[in-house]
C-alpha cells in the first residue's frame, strides 16, 4: 500500500520529496511520474495532475492525495464492495503492469485498487 500525490507542480513537488526522502527510484519526466521505493516496493509515488486526469478519476474539486491499495484479485474486491462506492470499474493499465479500479471511501477520498499483471 503506497500513497500517490497528484500534484499541480510536479517539478516542485519532486524537488521537496527527493529533498526530503533522497532520488527516486523511477522518474518519468514525459508523463510526470516518480517513485520512491524501499525495500523493492514503492512507499510514495507522485503524478501530476494533467497526467491524473488523463487516466484516473480525479478532478481539480480533489485532494491531492489517493491511497493505492494491491490486492490479489481486483474484480474480486469491487464486486464485494457497495456499487455505490465505485466510480470506474476495473481496467487494464498495460503501460503500468496493472489491473486497476477505483472507489470513493465514505469520507469521499479517492482510493485505488489494484493487481499487478504480467505487463
Amino acid at each position: 500500500m503506497h500513497a500517490r500525490v497528484v500534484a499541480d507542480n510536479f517539478p516542485a513537488t519532486l524537488r521537496f520529496y527527493t529533498d526530503l526522502l533522497g532520488e527516486p527510484e523511477t522518474v518519468v519526466r514525459d508523463f510526470e511520474y516518480a517513485s520512491f521505493d524501499q525495500d523493492g516496493e514503492t512507499v510514495l509515488a507522485i503524478l501530476g495532475r494533467r497526467a491524473a486526469e488523463a487516466v484516473l478519476p480525479v478532478g481539480r474539486g480533489d485532494g491531492g492525495v489517493l491511497v493505492v491499495i494491491p490486492v490479489p484479485d481486483v474484480d474480486a474486491t469491487i464486486a464485494a464492495l457497495q456499487t455505490e462506492l465505485v466510480v470506474a470499474e476495473a481496467t487494464d493499465r498495460p503501460g503500468w503492469g496493472v489491473r486497476s479500479a477505483y472507489l470513493r471511501d465514505p469520507e469521499g477520498n479517492l482510493v485505488e485498487v489494484q493487481t499487478w499483471t504480467a505487463g
